[in-house]
């Protein structure tokens, strides 16, 4: 972000200029990107293809574009970036982004990514981002695994797989299927274990998830 925040300082500069000098300019500014990407998504006529293009311009979205735009020399700049996710989420409400600053983002982005692929899998099959599942699967990340130094370095070689998974999952022409059976034979099963209070056995299935996505689809 402080190299972002060196090479942008100049449109950093005119951004916070045209905030604070112009009477609409904030207004315009928020609406610029969401415009733009809702635009992009609406060439992709294939909702499998522009789901995964929601999911790279959300991502880029929650983890550089507004926490940089929040970093604008402005007393505006927490305004503006609050009312660009408004725009984004009137724009695109099936693509909801929430509000990320610099500060919530260091150091917690790589935790957000332990369930990339458990998002890929509920939004195969219409669940929502809060929905019970995800939420679970949330809490047992924060409050177990992190825990330990080794429960965090899972985390941390997952994040560094997960997202290419997904994609090649994705590419596949039977997507969804692939991501039901990843819910039926190991998902579900880790919820089941975390419910019954055996977070350890769930580690070793998660794990076993990941090794076995990892081969099929990194190195086959």
């Amino acid at each position: 972000m402080e190299s972002l925040k060196s090479k942008y300082a100049d449109l950093l500069e005119e951004t916070a200029g045209i905030c604070d000098r112009t009477e609409d300019g904030l207004e315009r500014i928020a609406a610029c990107i969401p415009e733009y990407v809702c635009g992009e998504l609406d060439k992709i006529s294939s909702k499998r293809k522009r789901d995964l293009a929601a999911l790279d311009h959300k991502m880029n979205m929650v983890s550089y574009f507004v926490p940089l735009i929040g970093e604008i020399p402005s007393l505006q700049a927490k305004t503006l970036t609050e009312r660009m996710v408004e725009v984004w989420n009137e724009k695109m409400p099936e693509y909801k982004i929430g509000h990320s600053t610099y500060d919530s983002i260091r150091g917690g982005f790589k935790k957000g990514i332990f369930c990339y692929i458990t998002t890929a899998v509920c939004r195969s099959m219409d669940k929502p981002d809060d929905c019970y599942e995800l939420n679970t699967l949330r809490a047992y990340r924060d409050g177990y695994l992190s825990e330990t130094e080794e429960g965090r370095r899972i985390v941390e070689e997952y994040y560094n797989i997960a997202p290419t998974i997904v994609k090649r999952i994705d590419r596949q022409e039977d997507a969804d299927n692939i991501y039901r059976g990843i819910w039926e034979e190991y998902l579900s099963r880790c919820i089941r274990l975390i419910e019954e209070d055996e977070k350890d056995k769930c580690k070793e299935l998660y794990i076993s998830m990941v090794r076995s996505l990892e081969k099929e689809y990194l190195y086959s």
